[in-house]
């Protein structure tokens, strides 16, 4: 894969962290809250596993302000 299409799944999943936040601060049930926030960790989780794989791959570092750290 080419790092434009590694940086757009990165971003594809940047976004929808951001959409899955937005439905925790839309929530009125501690369920339903949890339930994001868990989806949340999870995503969370996949970008930090693909940072890790962009930069080791393309021997590039991604800057912080563009990974939200």
């Amino acid at each position: 894969m080419t790092i434009e299409k590694e940086l757009e799944k990165y971003n594809r999943i940047k976004i929808d962290l951001l959409k899955m936040a937005q439905c925790i601060d839309d929530c009125t049930e501690k369920s339903e809250k949890e339930f994001y926030q868990n989806i949340c960790i999870e995503y969370s989780k996949e970008l930090k596993k693909l940072k890790k794989s962009i930069e080791s791959t393309y021997e590039i570092q991604l800057c912080k302000c563009c990974i939200g750290q």
